[in-house]
């Protein structure tokens, strides 16, 4: 699968680098913080319907806090979606934030080991938890609840692999 990486990702590249992969939290991240924003949506509707029928002239100024739950659900949706995981034929990098950015790199190169943990629910759902451990100062990368981390790991233990093998091949 090609990506075209666009917006900050694009900014973050190297001049040769191609993404070989995209991950992101698990959907049931964002699912969790719905179901809040959800309940708080349906209280507001229930209170609203609850004063209407109560014949209280404040319904109208209740309504709009409806918005509030949405608003709020829009801007996890936004964070959620920010919140990346790319392997590139050089590097993982991991990156977060709406309006202020977060990333870090790890270097294929220096990658040491990996650790790869699935629970039941996450082997059922497709997610789990992935430690990049690697020769820097950071130590270890850690990735939490990552939508396909088996896949993930392939992805990045294959672009170590070719990276080393181009390093060590005869040049032309």
């Amino acid at each position: 699968m090609t990506y075209h990486p666009s917006g900050y990702l694009a900014q973050v590249l190297g001049q040769d680098e191609r993404v070989l992969l995209i991950a992101r939290p698990h959907w049931l991240v964002l699912m969790a913080k719905t179901i809040l924003w959800i309940v708080l949506f349906s209280a507001v509707v229930i209170g609203v319907i609850w004063l209407r029928i109560a014949g209280s002239p404040y319904w109208g100024w209740v309504a709009p806090l409806a918005l509030v739950p949405l608003g709020f659900w829009m801007w996890e949706y936004q964070v959620w979606s920010n919140q990346m995981s790319v392997i590139t034929n050089h590097r993982v990098i991991q990156m977060q934030g709406v309006l202020n950015k977060e990333v870090s790199d790890s270097i294929l190169d220096k990658l040491n080991d990996v650790k790869t943990e699935q629970s039941l629910l996450g082997r059922l759902f497709g997610y789990g938890e992935i430690e990049i451990m690697t020769a820097s100062d950071q130590g270890v990368n850690q990735l939490h609840m990552i939508d396909d981390p088996l896949g993930f790991k392939r992805t990045m233990l294959n672009a170590k692999g070719a990276l080393e093998d181009e390093r060590h091949s005869p040049p032309d």
